[in-house]
């Protein structure tokens, strides 16, 4: 009979090594949740930032696409900047005539809600980038601003020069 109570009392030991309480369950989820409040906040600005790099990259490829398009098109090129709205987007001038280019790019785009895009300095008319079929630009500086203040520059300063983002990383 003692060898039965020795087993009965292995197979309990054995069966109680195997699995958690409800406390330790309990504290380990507080834990976690802890951990995620606290980091919650500096998550906000990863996505800020991210938002900020893809509207600088969205617009500095459609200046790229506006320098290709009036070198292979032999004609004028013309991205303009709409800050009221947050919106570019690319024309075509054909002689007296300017016209949405075709496709896509003819429709405005967006910067994300909450950012603005402004053309503070160069520019044609103060709303607009020409570009030329020689390859040539009118030099210009573009800041992007996201709602928590924080900025990026577009610049090309000389009308040879290829834009570029300058400044810091969001």
């Amino acid at each position: 009979m003692m060898i039965s109570g020795l087993k009965d009392d292995a197979l309990s030991r054995y069966r109680s090594s195997f699995g958690f309480t409800l406390i330790e369950l309990v504290i380990v989820l507080m834990i976690i949740a802890l951990t995620i409040s606290l980091a919650a906040p500096s998550l906000g600005g990863w996505s800020t930032g991210a938002k900020m790099r893809n509207a600088c990259d969205d617009f500095l490829a459609t200046l790229r696409l506006a320098r290709g398009q009036a070198i292979v098109g032999v004609c004028e090129q013309i991205v303009t900047i709409d800050p009221s709205n947050g919106t570019y987007a690319i024309q075509t001038r054909n002689g007296e005539m300017v016209e949405p280019a075709p496709g896509p790019w003819g429709t405005p785009m967006s910067v994300p809600t909450g950012f603005t895009i402004d053309l503070l300095s160069g520019g044609q008319g103060g709303t607009s980038i020409v570009f030329y079929p020689d390859g040539r630009s009118t030099p210009a500086l573009i800041q992007i601003t996201a709602p928590d203040g924080q900025s990026r520059q577009i610049v090309s300063r000389a009308p040879a020069e290829p834009f570029r983002i300058v400044g810091g990383a969001p």
